[in-house]
C-alpha cells in the first residue's frame, strides 16, 4: 500500500472515530466558549462548595453583562436565568465571583484568570441533552481540581478546543504516517 492510501485510510478511522465516539466523552479542561446562535439558558446544576459564589456572563461585542446570578447556596437545583439570544461564534465568558475570597474566574485557558490556572471544566452534549456543562473551581490555584464548586449548564452554547488538542491530533496522525512510510520502505527492502 503506498503512502497516499495508508494516509487515506488512516484519516478515514479518524473520521470514523470522530463521528461515532459519544460528544459526551468530550470533557475539557480550558475549552473557550462560543455560543452557537439562539437564546442561551442557564440551568443551576448544584454545588459542593463552602464559599460564596455567584455566575455572570459576560460579552464584549455586542457589550453584554448578566450581573450576578445563582448564589450557589440559596439557588434551587434546577433553577434556570434566560441570557437572551446571541448570534452564533460570539465569545461568551463565564464568571464565576467568589465573595469569600474576591476573586473572580473565568471559563477558558488558565491565562484568563489571575493565579494562571484553568478554573472550568467543560463537558459537551452533556447527558446527551445538547446541553454544555461546565463546572467550576473556586479557590486560588485550584483547589481540589475537582471542578464541582459551582456547576451549571447551558443552551446553545458551544466549546472551541485549545490548539493544543489539534497539535496532538496532528502530531499523532503524523507519527502514524511515518510508520506505515516506514513500514513501506522495509517491505521493498525485503522484496
Amino acid at each position: 500500500m503506498n503512502f497516499a492510501k495508508t494516509l487515506k485510510c488512516v484519516l478515514g478511522m479518524v473520521g470514523a472515530i470522530g463521528v461515532l465516539a459519544p460528544v459526551t466523552s468530550h470533557a475539557a479542561l480550558g475549552d473557550s466558549l462560543f455560543a452557537s446562535g439562539g437564546v442561551i439558558t442557564a440551568t443551576f446544576e448544584g454545588t459542593a462548595a463552602a464559599y460564596d459564589s455567584e455566575l455572570a456572563l459576560v460579552v464584549t461585542s455586542p457589550s453584554y453583562n448578566s450581573g450576578w446570578i445563582f448564589p450557589n447556596h440559596s439557588t434551587a437545583v434546577g433553577s434556570t436565568f434566560t441570557f437572551g439570544s446571541f448570534a452564533s461564534g460570539t465569545p461568551l465568558d463565564f464568571q464565576l465571583y467568589v465573595f469569600n475570597t474576591g476573586n473572580t474566574w473565568h471559563t477558558g485557558p488558565a491565562s484568563g484568570n489571575v493565579d494562571g490556572v484553568i478554573h472550568a471544566n467543560v463537558i459537551y452534549n452533556w447527558n446527551s441533552t445538547g446541553r454544555t456543562f461546565v463546572g467550576f473551581e473556586d479557590l486560588y490555584g485550584g483547589g481540589d481540581f475537582d471542578y464541582d464548586d459551582h456547576t451549571f449548564s447551558f443552551t446553545n452554547v458551544n466549546a472551541i478546543p485549545e490548539p493544543e488538542t489539534y497539535a496532538m491530533l496532528l502530531a499523532g496522525l503524523g507519527l502514524l504516517g511515518f510508520a506505515a512510510r516506514r513500514r513501506k520502505l522495509k517491505e521493498t527492502a525485503t522484496a
